[in-house]
């Protein structure tokens, strides 16, 4: 059977009668591109010309050199060492001829005069065998760069990895160190005091309290990215005004935000959104985009709140005045474990999990989030979830913002990772 694909072969024979015979029987049965070349040194010049696939080669040629000299050189060229020669000979070929031949490097012999059906069936055989050593190639470099990839994915995961390490080893030993020192203060001032001081009490049992939520920040973060990673985390979905939800947080972080004289400014024209949610998913989403938004923002700054509607979306809009994110970065800020501000201080230290596990829970949502942002003129966050239909009769008290001392309790947590 015909070979289908398109292959150069090489007819090197100092007769031009058999050069053009030669050409075209090849080319009645086969699809190729077909080279001649009279003279070995021609030959030599087409292979640097051409990336031949097979080379035909007459052995008693009279000029320059005979078939077995260019043989010889040919295969001791790296780039054409590869390539097949089939010699073609009108001289009786002994055994020792033959040996010779295969010696240099040939893979076959065929004699004067043609045998039109042999050497057709010859040349296919080999470019099959090409044909199939080139898909062989093909799979090789297809393995080698999915390995490659493989390997650069490994080494990204253990770079992760080591990240995460350094990260959660700071983030523990921190507040571990914080309240070891406020609680070996406290035992001093019980030892030794006679009066005791209520307001340095209070003061190291503040400091106790901040960093031991702080500890259960990154605990449960880290439950929550392991259960999201394993598919154990449900979504508990109730019927929610998104409105009433959003605005109630901020109302409850402006305290927070006011110590670093940071005012926040919530502010739509929507006055209700029915949204099927996790309510408490939806609350940690938007706390930890407000706990970001205080902690890179410097004092007398801004935050602003809105929320905007479409027929089938809400969107949940949180803006700041802060330090902002260069462009290239921008992308790194929701991959797990990392930080890309290498300028952190006390007042901005965090796990690198955060807007991970935001992304997480609103892509759970079926929603998305983004960033905009200008480096040293502040970020702009963007939560899109989709509108489901609500159910007409819901719990009000089950979708409204939980009590008071739970909802301190969340920020306490959210904001633990801030130093005013």
């Amino acid at each position: 059977m015909p070979i289908s694909n398109l292959y150069t072969i090489l007819v090197v024979d100092d007769n031009q009668n058999n050069l053009f015979t030669v050409k075209a029987l090849i080319q009645e049965y086969i699809k190729a591109n077909v080279v001649l070349a009279d003279t070995p040194t021609k030959a030599l010049q087409e292979l640097i010309k051409h990336p031949v696939d097979l080379i035909i080669l007459d052995v008693q040629m009279k000029r320059d050199m005979n078939g077995f000299d260019l043989a010889k050189i040919i295969k001791s060229r790296k780039k054409t060492e590869h390539i097949p020669i089939v010699f073609l000979t009108g001289a009786y070929i002994t055994e020792d001829f033959k040996r010779r031949g295969f010696e240099i490097g040939a893979v076959d012999y065929l004699t004067k005069p043609i045998d039109d059906f042999l050497l057709i069936n010859r040349i296919n055989v080999y470019l099959r065998l090409i044909e199939k050593e080139r898909t062989m190639n093909l799979l090789l470099q297809k393995q080698t760069n999915e390995l490659r990839r493989a390997k650069e994915a490994a080494e990204t995961a253990n770079e992760a990895k080591n990240m995460f390490l350094a990260n959660i080893s700071h983030e523990l030993r921190t507040p571990l160190n914080i309240l070891l020192g406020s609680t070996q203060i406290i035992k001093h001032y019980l030892k030794n005091d006679k009066i005791l001081d209520r307001k340095k009490i209070k003061s190291k049992t503040k400091i106790q309290t901040q960093n031991c939520y702080r500890l259960i920040r990154l605990v449960n973060n880290l439950i929550d990215i392991t259960k999201i990673d394993s598919g154990n985390f449900a979504l508990n979905i109730s019927t929610c005004n998104i409105i009433e939800v959003v605005e109630a947080i901020v109302t409850s972080v402006v305290e927070y935000a006011a110590l670093k004289n940071i005012e926040v400014i919530f502010d739509t024209d929507v006055e209700e959104v029915m949204l099927s949610c996790d309510l408490d998913a939806i609350e940690r989403i938007v706390l930890n985009l407000l706990s970001n938004a205080i902690k890179f923002t410097p004092q007398d700054g801004n935050i602003f709140v809105n929320i905007h509607t479409s027929d089938n979306s809400i969107e949940i809009l949180v803006k700041d005045t802060g330090i902002g994110i260069s462009e290239d970065k921008q992308q790194l800020i929701f991959e797990r474990f990392k930080q890309v501000d290498n300028l952190l201080t006390r007042s901005s230290e965090g796990s690198g999990i955060g807007l991970s596990l935001v992304q997480s829970l609103v892509e759970m949502h079926g929603g998305s989030v983004q960033v905009e942002s200008e480096y040293l003129k502040g970020s702009e966050f963007t939560v899109r979830l989709p509108i489901n239909e609500a159910n007409e009769e819901y719990n009000t008290e089950k979708c409204s913002m939980n009590n008071s001392s739970s909802v301190i309790q969340k920020i306490d947590i959210e904001f633990s990772d801030i130093y005013f």
